[in-house]
């Protein structure tokens, strides 16, 4: 059964590299950070409290310096729950096989003492045993210096990512499969991977459960960037922290009692329920996946029900997010209602 992490035994340590002195800048970094503090820090999502999330600050002279003090406080405070979430290019050191999460200033693996190796944030959530019952790792990069434009760099086919990135009692999500690219698109307000994440904790999973906990989270985003030809997400984890929540389902509506038989009313007998999720988001989720006629069916449906301006609220919000291709989309297919 899934558990809502503790938001005041919690903590988060948030690092974003947008900028580089070598490699293609990220500017939806910076962007995907800001989201994430804010959704986080949201009671209506999870509530840590804004001094619980801690995001380095990365334009001082010693980068690593200012990450793994951030995470050895965050280590030392948490009672609950440790989550550590990095954006940025990956690189691989090709005579360690070392995954480095690149820093400013410390692209250059010739000066590895300067680098965020992924073994900088094993040990830290690691050794000594940190007092945090549960431990999260999100990747949002690739593992190659060979960043392209649109990319966050491919990887070698030999080195193993799942490998690199294991951490004992702890889960790990990573954007992409270690021959794969993570996407950062041009343009885009947030790269590919942790854009889906941040509309999954602002809007909610359709016909999910109350609390989103890390295995249901990883499926619906797993399946959302299936369905846009991006790649899919990777994870790790040991014993049974998948079932840990990071979230409330903002699609989620409390269970209502439907109509009873005859001798069961009344007397204590088995209700039926249902859950009452609005038919924009189970239109919205459908078209994700590719199922755009069953997309259309449910909007159609929705029309019959009056729900017309749940439908033009949903296409509103879109545009305001600056998710014009979901929104034209949407109002191309609720034309025929």
């Amino acid at each position: 059964m899934a558990t809502l992490a503790d938001p005041a035994a919690s903590r988060a340590v948030l690092v974003g590299v947008p900028a580089y002195d070598s490699l293609p800048p990220l500017p939806a970094v910076s962007e995907n950070v800001n989201a994430l503090r804010r959704l986080f820090a949201d009671p209506a999502v999870w509530g840590l409290p804004t001094e619980n999330i801690l995001v380095p600050d990365l334009t001082g002279p010693d980068p690593l310096g200012a990450v793994m003090e951030a995470l050895r406080s965050a280590a030392r405070e948490a009672t609950d729950t440790l989550l550590v979430y990095y954006a940025g290019h990956g690189l691989t050191n090709v005579l360690t096989g070392e995954l480095i999460l690149a820093l400013p200033g410390a692209e250059n693996l010739d000066q590895w003492w300067r680098a965020l190796s992924f073994d900088h944030i094993r040990r830290g959530l690691t050794d000594p045993t940190p007092a945090a019952a549960r431990r999260v790792v999100l990747l949002d990069c690739c593992y190659s210096a060979l960043a392209l434009a649109g990319d966050m760099g491919p990887a070698p086919a030999s080195i193993d990512v799942a490998a690199l990135t294991e951490v004992n009692g702890a889960y790990v999500l990573t954007a992409c499969a270690e021959s794969e690219t993570a996407k950062a698109p041009p343009g885009a307000r947030y790269t590919a991977f942790t854009g889906e994440l941040i509309t999954a904790l602002e809007e909610g999973v359709a016909d999910g459960p109350e609390l989103l906990d890390l295995h249901t989270l990883y499926r619906h985003l797993a399946a959302v960037l299936a369905g846009k030809r991006w790649p899919v997400p990777q994870q790790r984890s040991r014993n049974s922290i998948g079932d840990l929540a990071l979230a409330r389902n903002r699609a989620w509506a409390a269970p209502a009692a439907s109509s009873v038989d005859g001798d069961d009313a009344g007397r204590g007998g088995p209700v039926l329920r249902r859950f009452a999720v609005p038919a924009t988001e189970r239109a919205r989720l459908l078209q994700r996946v590719g199922n755009f006629p069953g997309a259309a069916a449910t909007l159609r449906d929705a029309a019959v029900d009056q729900e017309p301006e749940a439908l033009r609220q949903r296409i509103r919000q879109l545009r305001r997010a600056n998710r014009h291709s979901e929104a034209a989309a949407l109002w191309r297919l609720a034309e025929g209602v």
